[in-house]
Formats: C-alpha cells, structure tokens, sequence
C-alpha cells in the first residue's frame, strides 16, 4: 500500500500556476500552440499537398491535404477546387484497368477516409465526407476462388460498379459505401451507416443495411 501511495503521488505531481506564474505557463502555451501551428503549415503546404497534387491527372486550385495519402495501384485522380483533405487518407487503385477517383469543388474529406477504386468513384460538389469512412466500388476481389490466397484473386467485371455521390451529400463518420451506389444529391447519411442500395435525393438515412428514415421537407 505503501509503494501504491507512493507511486499515486509521482503520478499526479505537477507544479500548480499561481497569480504570479500563471502568465508564464500562459505564454508559454502560446508559444507551443504557434510553433505546433507552424509546423503543421509547412508540412501541409510545402510537403503534403504538392506530393498529392504531383500524383493527379487533374486539379484546381485552393487545395489543402494534412498529410500524404496512401496510394497504392493504378488510379487516375482528377480534383476540383476549394477542397480540403483533413489529416491522412487512403486510395487504393485495385484493378490493372484504367480507374477514376473524381473529385469534385468544395469536398471536405476526413481523417483516416479510404477508397478503393476499380473502375470509378464520383464524388460530387460541396460533398462533406466523415473520418474514418470507406467508399469502394468493388468487392476487391473475386468472390468465390478457393485454395488461393485472396491478394492473388482479383475482381472480375462482375464485381465492379461504379459509385456516384451527387451534389451536397454530407455522411456521417465510420460511414461504408459499398459497389453500385448512388447517392442522391443533399441527401445526409447518418454516422455508421452501411449503404448496400441505392439512395434516393433529399433522403435521411441510417442504420446497417442503411434505410430512409425521412425525407427533406420542401422536397419530393
């Protein structure tokens, strides 16, 4: 008990700020907070975001990425303007044929967002896309190849189909977009969804499968 106690106080020691001090401690976090700041600027504007922009076939300008994206295979990349790609992403080109992750003007994308791209990925204007969600249009492999390591089965046509997000979606964190989607334009899908079907425009939905809970008023 006694090494516990003992241990307690190491642990929770600290130098509490006084009157006099607390401007000191103040100052001091200013200090780190701009020096953090910079260091994210310089990262973000003269490392991140020339290495991405290098790797598309196409981009606007006022295009912001935290961190370099993880980007395996083949996958054309074409971005639009005003985009913003917070902290670190992944985008996976998982077919030997010609593939395309569009872009469009003013997307938001999260932290820690994936895709995998075999033919086509659309992400429409003024889309907003939570951290941690995984978009895809294949199943990323053949679905049935026994005695075969899967990293050697790769998709056929047959499990391939293009996703389309139309115009002002916003969707949720821990969101996953599966094949053949579309998701209709202003459409919100609710955190943790699992969309396998279709969404009409103006839908709310949630759940897994996803299902529309409610129409946008003023919408048909």
């Amino acid at each position: 008990m006694a090494i516990q106690s003992l241990a307690k106080r190491v642990v929770f020691v600290s130098f509490v700020p006084g009157r006099i001090t607390r401007p000191v401690f103040n100052l001091l976090y200013a200090m780190l907070w701009h020096g953090r700041e910079t260091f994210e600027w310089l990262r973000r504007s003269c490392v991140a975001t020339p290495v991405f922009l290098a790797r598309c076939d196409r981009h606007g300008t006022r295009i912001a990425v935290d961190r370099i994206p993880y980007m395996i295979g083949r996958c054309q990349i074409e971005v639009g303007s005003d985009v913003r790609i917070s902290g670190k992403i992944g985008i996976a080109g998982t077919s030997k044929a010609p593939s395309t992750l569009r872009i469009g003007d003013g997307v938001f994308i999260g932290h820690g967002c994936s895709f995998g791209v075999a033919s086509r990925v659309e992400i429409g204007d003024f889309v907003s896309i939570g951290g941690q969600s995984f978009i895809t249009d294949t199943e990323g492999h053949a679905t049935y190849n026994p005695g075969r390591p899967i990293w050697e089965v790769p998709a056929t046509p047959e499990d391939v189909s293009p996703v389309v997000i139309e115009n002002n979606v916003q969707i949720g964190r821990h969101c996953v977009i599966l094949k053949g989607v579309t998701i209709g334009a202003r459409s919100i899908i609710g955190t943790g969804s699992v969309l396998r079907s279709s969404v009409p425009p103006d839908s709310i939905v949630v759940g897994n499968p996803a299902r529309v809970v409610k129409r946008l008023a003023g919408n048909s």
